[in-house]
């Protein structure tokens, strides 16, 4: 089972897309199992209240809800790491990861969607990180 490498990009972007990412991803017996990582050299915003999703390696077989582990480290920016979750939704094509979600401080560790990178804004000299890991069943 050899990794493969693969780009992988933000989805739901408002404007100019300020994140470079990169990934690694093998598939055996109908099941690709994949790590993404996102960096955030510029300030870059969602398109809506969504917030970011995820393009994948290889689609997912559709219809079932699948879910995978999500870090997001701060870096300069706020350091800190929050983890959480990202999804796809049970009527997605399965194209891509639907939502990227971490948890808040406020309502008891409530999960936010991710809509905001601050990349070099605010004086921060290293950007944020968003890496995703996780496997799933190819369509």
């Amino acid at each position: 089972m050899a990794a493969n490498s693969w780009t992988p990009k933000l989805t739901n972007v408002a404007g100019t897309d300020g994140t470079t990412g990169g990934g690694r991803y093998a598939v055996s017996n109908g099941v690709c199992t994949f790590t993404a990582m996102i960096v955030a050299h510029k300030e870059t915003q969602a398109a809506s209240s969504a917030g970011f999703g995820l393009t994948l390696p290889v689609p997912a077989a559709s219809g079932v809800r699948y879910v995978f582990q999500a870090s997001l480290d701060g870096r300069d920016a706020d350091n800190g790491v929050w983890t959480g979750e990202a999804l796809i939704y049970a009527g997605s094509d399965g194209s891509k990861v639907d939502r990227v979600r971490v948890t808040g401080t406020a309502n008891g560790a409530a999960v936010l969607n991710i809509e905001h990178f601050y990349g070099d804004s605010e004086g921060a000299a290293e950007a944020e990180i968003l890496t995703v890991t996780g496997s799933y069943p190819i369509a």
